[in-house]
């Protein structure tokens, strides 16, 4: 049996709320405030095994920087006895190819730790491009709300977000821009 990756469906929010406190320890608190703030259908892709949710990840909508249309991936989990299989390089293709079929030109992230920025530039194609932190990309409320809930950054993770651009255009008009919106 294969694991099948599909659009994760508001009734699977129960098992992605269970996944992320196995994988990142965050509480009712925080996944609730995020489930109420960002969730929309289609933003979530995970990958099933018999049933059973075994990685996911989220491609959030909203914001804009020079005037085009932004993602963020988000909360890429895999739950430890699935790792090393792939999943997360193939949810995170998932997540990009959706949302660039969906209008999205610009797709980034803030990886957790520094050492995940080669595994990002080398299975999604992306590049050093924003700032973490100022003032430059332009973001909803729904964004701004959860990242007052989430606090100020973490001095811990990457000071540069990666992204790539759907294909044809480039990222140079918004390397450098300011991405607050981090919740890290």
């Amino acid at each position: 049996m294969e694991h099948v990756i599909k659009t994760a469906l508001e009734s699977d929010i129960p098992a992605l709320k269970a996944l992320w406190l196995e994988v990142f320890g965050d509480g009712e608190d925080f996944t609730g405030e995020f489930f109420r703030r960002l969730w929309t259908p289609g933003c979530c892709r995970a990958a099933f095994y018999g049933g059973r949710l075994d990685a996911m990840g989220f491609c959030l909508t909203g914001p804009r920087a020079m005037g085009r249309s932004c993602g963020y991936i988000y909360a890429m989990a895999t739950r430890p006895e699935a790792r090393g299989r792939g999943l997360a390089a193939a949810l995170g293709r998932a997540l990009i190819d959706g949302a660039f079929e969906g209008g999205v030109d610009i797709i980034s992230t803030l990886p957790a730790e520094e050492s995940l920025c080669a595994w990002y530039e080398s299975r999604l194609g992306m590049e050093p491009c924003f700032r973490k932190g100022g003032e430059g990309v332009v973001f909803p409320q729904s964004w701004l709300d959860f990242s007052a809930f989430c606090g100020g950054h973490s001095p811990d993770t990457p000071q540069t977000l990666l992204a790539t651009a759907r294909p044809g255009a480039g990222l140079g008009d918004v390397r450098g821009l300011g991405w607050e919106c981090t919740f890290d």
